[in-house]
């Protein structure tokens, strides 16, 4: 079995909450992230907000409790928004393994940038 296949298996079973995290600086949230290593979503923003610079940020349940626990958590809010575990796991059956453009020939389409 692939370590993709048992990582999917192991997320099968777990909620996934996305959570807004705020930081009083970006430095702060970037060791917060750096630590935690959540899961950041498709293009993730950081922006600005009264209390410092705040980002959405998905975690499994028990990936949760231990960045709550985390040493740089002291200096972040995490702010629980919605369980996102069914619309979660539907997504991650759509990604693919290998690199889909590795015949030759292939190249990126849509709109992102071409490098």
């Amino acid at each position: 079995m692939s370590e993709h296949a048992v990582e999917n298996q192991s997320v099968e079973n777990e909620s996934v909450v996305r959570c807004h995290v705020v930081a009083p600086t970006v430095e702060a949230l970037r060791e917060f992230i750096d630590e935690v290593r959540p899961d950041t979503g498709c293009r993730p923003v950081a922006r600005e907000t009264d209390e410092g610079v705040g980002i959405d940020l998905y975690f499994q349940e028990r990936q949760l409790d231990r960045a709550r626990s985390a040493r740089s958590a002291a200096a972040v809010t995490i702010t629980p928004v919605e369980n996102v575990t069914e619309n979660w796991h539907a997504r991650v059956q759509e990604v693919g393994e290998g690199n889909r453009f590795a015949r030759r020939g292939d190249y990126p389409r849509g709109l992102g940038q071409k490098e």
